[in-house]
């Protein structure tokens, strides 16, 4: 501050503590810790360790620090305790010993719990009920008396499914498939894919054109079309041989007169079909509602005069 008395002025400085905090503090020597002991000072103690950061690119797994704590010594004490894994020594892979190759499936039902578990049990429970009397025991649906014992057969024991009723216990080891070639001589990867992982050295025929079978070829024989080109689809489709179609009216029990067919697939005979109607709008045989709707069965027409054709070669040819 500046005296008025005075021309001179004087100023005073405070000297700044600033306190480093990441400044380690000098460790005590044995005569200054009997001094701080002697004396009621309060201390603070700071952890000589830096905190190490985390990272992720570094793992470890081999080495782990604990802290024991020691209840006898007020001092905390570190010790580096390692963690070492050993192998078995073993040459064989972990898992089973036929890597699987006996595994069963396991998507069916427990085998305590299927119909042949159920007989099993049931065998069970009547032979130890076998000469006794009826202790008025509730034992489950399936664990009723039985007086008729099953006996074992040349198909098996009387719990297998050949002998006893009820659903087969299904194999848990085989899972078969089956495939029908009828190109057993062409490259099925070449042919499918256009690409085979044996190259030149592949025995297969590498071909991927389409061939004819041999019901095929025998089909344009006898058609008169053999070697002849043709862009019909639905030229080998294997039709139906026709049995679904009825042979008799089901309603008069005779042969079909201007047969009609309802919306259920179901034939009769057109003055069959409207005498049913003024009695009932409902199907004949199914009980479905038909709403009046009856088409004519061009189908069953087309059949009906191809059996007459049939029989009138038939007839002049044996005449």
């Amino acid at each position: 501050m500046a005296d008025p008395g005075n021309g001179t002025c004087t100023f005073m400085f405070k000297k700044r503590t600033v306190k480093s905090k990441g400044a380690r503090k000098r460790q005590q020597s044995s005569d200054e810790e009997g001094n701080s002991n002697s004396e009621s000072t309060n201390t603070v103690v700071k952890s000589t360790e830096r905190k190490k950061k985390i990272n992720p690119n570094v793992q470890t797994t081999n080495l782990k620090k604990k802290r024991v704590s020691n209840s006898s010594s007020s001092s905390e004490d570190e010790e580096l305790t390692i963690t070492s894994y050993k192998s078995s020594r073993s040459a064989m892979a972990a898992g089973p010993s036929d890597q699987g190759a006996t595994a069963i499936a396991e998507f069916d039902t427990e085998k305590d719990r299927d119909a042949q578990a159920i007989f099993e049990k049931r065998l069970e429970v009547n032979n130890d009920l076998e000469g006794q009397a009826d202790d008025k025991l509730y034992r489950g649906i399936n664990n009723y008396q039985q007086y008729f014992k099953p006996k074992d057969t040349a198909a098996g024991n009387a719990s297998s499914g050949l002998v006893r009723r009820g659903p087969i216990r299904a194999p848990a080891n085989l899972r078969a498939t089956v495939r029908w070639d009828y190109q057993p001589d062409i490259c099925k990867d070449y042919k499918e894919t256009g690409f085979c992982g044996f190259g030149d050295s592949c025995k297969f025929l590498h071909d991927r054109s389409d061939y004819k079978h041999g019901w095929q070829l025998e089909k344009e024989w006898q058609a008169g079309e053999y070697g002849q080109d043709s862009d019909d689809d639905k030229k080998y489709e294997i039709d139906s041989d026709g049995d679904d179609f009825p042979f008799k009216c089901c309603l008069c029990r005779e042969s079909f007169v201007n047969p009609i067919v309802t919306k259920c697939k179901h034939y009769f005979c057109e003055e069959c079909a409207l005498k049913q109607y003024k009695k009932t709008t409902r199907c004949f045989a199914c009980n479905a509602q038909t709403n009046g709707v009856f088409n004519p069965a061009t189908d069953l027409i087309k059949k009906l005069k191809n059996m007459e054709e049939n029989k009138e070669e038939s007839g002049s040819s044996s005449d």
